[in-house]
């Protein structure tokens, strides 16, 4: 019970908000807030084989505010705070309210053409602790650093307008967590002129671990929204995901709203 406990612990740490940014990088003195808020649960996980087994109730209701602003023609600068209240039931019987997964990063388009775009991605995400904390769902104590490379592209399907968005990541973990690979995709369709139908994908594999506190995992989830545009400046968002498969890893399903506002 003791390591069920702990792997649950340790998961709820390094489950994150995905990260938000695409390919495509603001015009110069140009940029777009993304507000967040998303509640999810489980109490179901995917045990080392990759098979369910039952965990203590995790809950955590969550909101950031993602902000990309055009630096230059080709350089965005990226800040995303972020909070958390998160609970986990008897017999680990932990709660934290606090800071949650933020981040600060630079993205650089590299390449561009009438269709397609090329980006690359520097950050660093924030510990939510200075030191030891008595909760591990806190989060990392340690600064994490992540590179991503981005790809978009637009493109028509059936007469309705798309793209599609790839990114790939490497982030370096501080402490005795494994380092973690990322591969997160997005195809977006515009049903009506103000009507995105998104559907992503979120994946996670970590590195080998011999520490039974945080050992090896992955997590793939899927998340199906609509955003619904306002005016030319405003949209909203509603959709839910949930996790389809994982190692070591929660079995979480959640909803999410989201306000996005250019500027």
């Amino acid at each position: 019970m003791f390591f069920s406990v702990a792997m649950a612990l340790f998961i709820a740490a390094a489950s994150a908000i995905p990260a938000l940014a695409g390919a495509w990088t603001p015009d110069q003195g140009h940029g777009e807030i993304i507000v967040t808020t998303f509640f999810e649960q489980a109490n179901v996980a995917y045990n080392q084989a990759g098979q369910f087994t039952p965990t203590p109730l995790y809950r955590s209701a969550q909101g950031s505010a993602f902000v990309a602003y055009g630096v230059t023609d080709w350089l965005a600068a990226i800040v995303r705070p972020g909070v958390q209240s998160s609970s986990l039931a008897a017999p680990a019987s932990q709660t934290y309210t606090g800071l949650g997964d933020s981040e600060i990063a630079a993205q650089a388009r590299v390449w561009r053409d009438e269709s397609t775009v090329i980006s690359v991605l520097a950050g660093l995400r924030a510990p939510t602790t200075g030191g030891a904390t008595n909760s591990w769902l806190a989060g990392p104590s340690q600064p994490e650093y992540d590179l991503r490379l981005l790809l978009g592209h637009n493109l028509a399907l059936a007469g309705y307008a798309g793209f599609v968005d790839f990114a790939a990541g490497f982030r370096l973990v501080g402490g005795t967590a494994p380092n973690e690979g990322h591969f997160d995709a997005t195809f977006g369709l515009y049903a009506t002129p103000d009507l995105l139908v998104l559907a992503q994908s979120f994946n996670t594999i970590s590195g080998p671990s011999n520490n039974p506190n945080t050992p090896q995992w992955a997590q793939a989830k899927a998340q199906l929204s609509l955003v619904y545009s306002l005016d030319p400046s405003w949209r909203v968002q509603g959709g839910g995901f949930f996790t389809l498969a994982g190692q070591n890893a929660y079995r979480e399903n959640g909803l999410l709203l989201a306000l996005w506002r250019k500027f």
